[in-house]
């Protein structure tokens, strides 16, 4: 990738995170409270193995040992603190490893002073009170050789604790006991502040990540219907549902399973090595090597996962799209028996999402083990060379249960890694085509509104084509007078539907011009001019429940209606609207000649100063028409009434003979000049 592509990429990259703090802005409280009960949570999650260590060190595990006497040792151990060291009666020393810094063990090593294996525990007979005090003085007297005292306390080698009854040694340890409770209370309440916190910030980071999944799709759905229809014809609507379906979701797993986790993860890792480096820095150094070569681990695969979810993004919408589109024409695979063809196609589709996720496997299969085998190898370490360090005194056995501990929090998250990309990458992919998707630029509407509508329509030499190399229309004019009834005629293919279009503003010409009342539709507000033109088409949807229709109720919810039922309630909204100018495209193809006549009544009982544009192959449904445009190949080669043109000989003669010979019903009256009602 060269470096101008690359400057692109992350420019794209900063715009979509723009984009998406722009959703996660509104909720910024919700995610500001969720990242302080996080980081309390962080906190309590390291202060617990922390809390055993001192417990394992201070209170359980035995941590003075004794130092040969002389004056090296005592020059060795000078420097140190009187609670850490106490010299005995014969010149040697007593020393409490768990209490020295790392820079005082290595002094202490280096100047070559010797320390017996032996385990000492501490009495302190003047922390005791009233009876217990002189019971543990008793039990110093009486056993005198196992003890040696100096400067108020007494030391007992944890081997002798053998020697003596089991009621002795619990008076004998009752202080650490005692503190050891308290300790164990820190961890349950630190254990129950952990679960009440994770709690907390869980639920109100799945409410604010369900309100941002709302307002986003809100926002996209929003867009999309904002489009030109250019858009439309681009994409198929599977793709199109999977923007507003499984994008947002995958963007709203992101903010819930990986972004604030993600954070709390690196607080837990900067604090655990904080705590490890004070605690022994030779073995945090191999933990931090071993970090780091996952991190390189982690940035192979990134690039990898990334291009595998795009892939996997694409195949699912694609996938979507044809089931869609194939329950759409379930009807037709049925009619003319293609199930077997839709299916060799959809397992071609298929195969492709397949491929993918195999890719995304294969990937998983690699990267997953790899963090799991680096994990297990850093216990290894850790338990090698901390036993070590344990048995030359380097280090306390707290201090390695504690590092055990800690490493599987700090490899926890790496190896959670895995699952946490797979939804990163995830979301990168639907970010990308959500992103995309609300980059396209809105349907362009004009201004203008005025104040009044009096539904003349005008073509001026308009020239159109979908796609910029065949013309569906050249050069078209014609004008349509207010209150006048216009038919529009032609074969399949002449371009009536796209002439509807265009009135509408769904398409721009490229040449020409179209006026409405004059103005340019250009300049016109799309919502005044789509309000003041009502269109009626062939192929009809109608929605579960319209609100604007009075007259349905419940069973309108559940009712199937007929192709027939169907065009006929679209005809009776789209009159009632009682707009200035009506235009029907086919409109009545699906109606018996009852429900027909019906509608045509019902169309001829409105206002007069209706303008009213019909395209039709039915010249039966024409009825009063006072003008007949004909469209030939994108040409308007004919205009006139019914007769007129008859007399022409031309295209309109040539269809009105031939619908005589093939449906003499069809025909209007030539005696009359006027197209018959049905």
């Amino acid at each position: 990738m060269s470096d101008l592509e690359r400057n692109r990429k992350s420019t794209y990259d900063l715009k979509i995170m723009g984009w998406i703090l722009g959703f996660l802005g509104k909720y910024r409280d919700y995610f500001a409270l969720s990242l302080l009960l996080m980081i309390a949570t962080a906190a309590l999650e390291i202060t617990v193995p922390y809390l055993i260590k001192v417990a394992v060190d201070d209170y359980i595990y035995p941590t003075w040992s004794k130092a040969e006497g002389g004056e090296k040792t005592k020059r060795a151990l000078s420097g140190l603190g009187k609670e850490s060291r106490f010299a005995l009666a014969d010149g040697e020393f007593l020393v409490d490893f768990s209490k020295l810094s790392s820079s005082e063990k290595d002094r202490i090593e280096r100047s070559g002073v010797l320390f017996s294996e032996t385990k000492y525990i501490m009495v302190r007979p003047g922390e005791f009170e009233g009876t217990d005090k002189q019971e543990v003085l008793g039990i110093i007297a009486r056993n005198s050789a196992l003890f040696e005292q100096t400067e108020g306390a007494a030391f007992l080698a944890h081997s002798d604790l053998e020697s003596l009854p089991k009621g002795e040694v619990s008076l004998l340890r009752s202080k650490q006991i005692e503190r050891l409770k308290t300790l164990v209370l820190y961890v349950v309440l630190s254990v129950v502040g952990i679960f009440i916190f994770t709690s907390s910030f869980t639920y109100i980071l799945h409410y604010s990540g369900q309100k941002i999944m709302h307002d986003m799709r809100n926002h996209t759905l929003s867009h999309i219907l904002s489009l030109p229809q250019q858009y439309f014809d681009r994409n198929p609507v599977g793709s199109i549902t999977t923007r507003v379906t499984n994008d947002v979701n995958a963007i709203n797993e992101m903010y819930t399973s990986v972004l604030i986790h993600f954070i709390k993860d690196i607080i837990i890792i900067i604090g655990i090595l904080v705590i490890m480096f004070r605690m022994n820095v030779g073995l945090t150094l191999i933990i931090v090597a071993l970090t780091a070569f996952l991190a390189f681990t982690v940035s192979i695969f990134r690039m990898k996962l990334r291009l595998v979810y795009r892939e996997i993004r694409r195949t699912i919408g694609k996938l979507n799209a044809f089931v869609a589109e194939s329950m759409r024409g379930i009807v037709l695979l049925k009619l003319y028996g293609k199930e077997k063809r839709n299916f060799e196609k959809f397992w071609k589709v298929n195969m492709e999402n397949y491929r993918a996720n195999i890719q995304q496997l294969w990937v998983y299969v690699i990267f997953r083990p790899c963090i799991e085998y680096v994990g297990i190898a850093a216990t290894g370490v850790i338990l090698w060379y901390g036993a070590i360090g344990v048995m030359n005194l380097d280090l306390s056995l707290g201090a390695l249960l504690a590092f055990l501990y800690y490493v599987r929090m700090i490899f926890r998250p790496i190896q959670e890694l895995s699952e946490k990309f797979n939804v990163f990458q995830s979301a990168v992919a639907a970010s990308e085509n959500l992103y995309d998707t609300l980059a396209e630029e809105p349907e362009v509407s004009g201004s203008l509104v005025p104040t009044k509508t009096e539904g003349s329509l005008e073509f001026r030499g308009v020239w159109f084509s979908y796609n910029e190399s065949e013309w569906v229309l050249k050069d078209a004019s014609f004008t349509v007078r207010p209150a006048e009834s216009t038919a529009l005629v032609g074969i399949t293919g002449a371009g009536k539907t796209t002439i509807v279009n265009l009135i509408l503003k769904f398409y721009k010409p490229q040449r020409g011009k179209i006026l409405f009342n004059g103005t340019d539709i250009e300049e016109l507000s799309n919502r005044y001019l789509r309000s003041n033109i009502t269109a009626i088409f062939q192929d009809l949807f109608l929605f579960e429940k319209d609100v604007s229709d009075e007259r349905d109720g419940p069973a309108a919810e559940t009712t199937k209606l007929s192709s027939g039922e169907t065009q006929a309630r679209s005809i009776e909204k789209a009159v009632r609207k009682n707009s200035k100018f009506l235009i029907m495209d086919e409109a009545t193809s699906h109606l018996d000649a009852e429900t027909e006549e019906r509608i045509q009544e019902l169309i001829n009982s409105t206002t007069s100063s209706q303008t009213r544009l019909i395209i039709t192959h039915k010249l039966s449904t024409l009825k009063n028409v006072d003008k007949v445009i004909v469209i030939h190949k994108g040409e308007v080669v004919e205009q006139g009434t019914h007769e007129k043109l008859i007399q022409n000989k031309n295209i309109y003669n040539t269809l009105h003979e031939f619908l005589r010979k093939t449906a003499p019903d069809a025909l209007p009256s030539s005696s009359t000049g006027n197209l018959p009602s049905t």
